[in-house]
């Protein structure tokens, strides 16, 4: 279990290092949502390609992840796939996106499914309080980092969901708005 470490005068938990690794799947844009501000028709269409058994028999622990890459400009990209080891071969049709080893803010709870049918900010507004009460230092403005990512994943052997935002603590202020 991470160790509470003095940050700025408070007590935050301490960041954990994580390994490089693979995100193996399809990436999505704002134009994908649908009428509810979602991607459940992605998740659907996923699932109906056939994608999950080939991801599953590359890793120990299958898993069904989104991850979120934003842009500097307040835009993102939704990807729906599986976090794999880093030198996995990802299936035809696929796209691997290379995450790089870092230091994450992570938290886990029981779960019994991925919330794929939520809009998207309130999943992922789910996950930062998590991580926020955990007391996990949070960068001001993510899509101003090096590591402008979060990905959430749901353990399907162990039901469950891990919240894992990609923080670089010399990176926790940024800007509100560009000249």
């Amino acid at each position: 279990m991470p160790q509470p470490v003095l940050i700025g005068g408070g007590t935050m938990t301490e960041l954990i290092q994580t390994p490089a690794a693979s995100f193996a799947g399809k990436v999505f844009t704002t134009e994908d949502l649908d009428e509810l501000n979602t991607f459940a028709q992605c998740w659907r269409d996923f699932e109906a390609a056939g994608y999950w058994p080939q991801l599953d028999a590359l890793t120990d622990t299958p898993n069904r992840s989104y991850l979120l890459v934003f842009s500097p400009y307040g835009a993102f990209q939704y990807w729906v796939g599986a976090l794999l080891p880093a030198m996995a071969q990802v299936p035809a049709g696929l796209t691997n996106f290379k995450l790089p080893a870092a230091t994450v803010a992570s938290t886990s709870e029981k779960t019994n499914r991925l919330l794929a049918d939520m809009p998207v900010e309130v999943s992922y507004m789910k996950g930062m309080a998590e991580l926020e009460s955990a007391g996990f230092p949070l960068p001001e403005h993510i899509g101003q980092t090096d590591w402008p990512y979060y990905v959430e994943s749901f353990a399907v052997n162990s039901a469950t969901i891990t919240h894992r935002l990609y923080v670089n603590p010399d990176q926790l202020e940024g800007y509100d708005e560009y000249d």
